[in-house]
């Protein structure tokens, strides 16, 4: 695993000043992210996706995390699955 830190570069898909859906490129896939909410707190989701070379945008994975009491808590740790998917694909 590379354990080199790559930032993150936070991008909104509508084109616009107002984001739409706010999503994180890494190393050239597209990670979204949100906390859904539970009664007792928000599940991180994170959504994987491809930008194809006509620019449409392709979901790969989803990945659903744990629980958390903070909203931000979960919606970073959905970031952080995805990276840790996308970082499984390349040896």
């Amino acid at each position: 695993m590379d354990l080199t830190i790559e930032p993150l570069t936070k991008i909104f898909l509508d084109g616009g000043f107002i984001p739409v859906l706010t999503a994180y490129e890494y190393r050239d896939y597209i990670i979204m992210t949100w906390a859904r909410p539970e009664s007792n707190g928000y599940t991180s989701v994170g959504i994987v996706c491809k930008r194809d070379e006509f620019g449409a945008i392709t979901k790969i994975h989803r990945i659903e995390g744990v629980l958390f009491g903070i909203k931000e808590q979960a919606e970073h740790h959905g970031v952080e699955l995805g990276k840790l998917w996308i970082d499984s694909l390349t040896p």
